[in-house]
């Protein structure tokens, strides 16, 4: 067997040899920190970046849902109108064709009128009484 001081010297060395691999094992860690730390600040600053570039992305998607729905609205106004539009037209159609229709009447009742007068007029009765109708003030 061995004596008490024999086994604490031993217990020392081991402890000894534990702290030391725990030194070096923190040691290696410090380093991989450190060698990790440039690559972690870097990725850091791409996700702030991406988060903001995401933020702008969402705002300007706001922005052109509301644009979408200003222009979806202007549309439907559009369309209104030109329903309207379209219903005035037909009316404006229906109108001039009817006074197209009027015009042609009026115009083959002014011809027929007017051959009449001038078979009237080239009667041999209106012109033997022409001068009773100067004698009365009339041509």
């Amino acid at each position: 067997m061995k004596s008490a001081p024999s086994e604490s010297s031993d217990l020392v060395l081991r402890l000894r040899q534990q702290l030391i691999l725990a030194q070096v094992r923190i040691m290696e860690l410090e380093d991989a920190r450190d060698t990790l730390a440039p690559r972690l600040a870097e990725l850091e600053g791409l996700l702030s970046g991406a988060q903001s570039l995401a933020d702008r992305k969402l705002e300007e998607t706001a922005h052109l849902e509301k644009i979408l729905a200003e222009a979806r609205q202007q549309s439907a106004q559009l369309r209104q109108l030109q329903q309207q539009s379209d219903a005035a037209l037909a009316e404006a159609r229906a109108a001039l064709a009817e006074a197209t229709g009027k015009l042609t009447r009026s115009h083959d009742t002014i011809t027929r009128l007017e051959s009449e007068l001038r078979g009237l007029t080239s009667s041999r009765s209106w012109r033997w009484t022409a001068w009773l109708r100067r004698l009365g003030g009339q041509p």
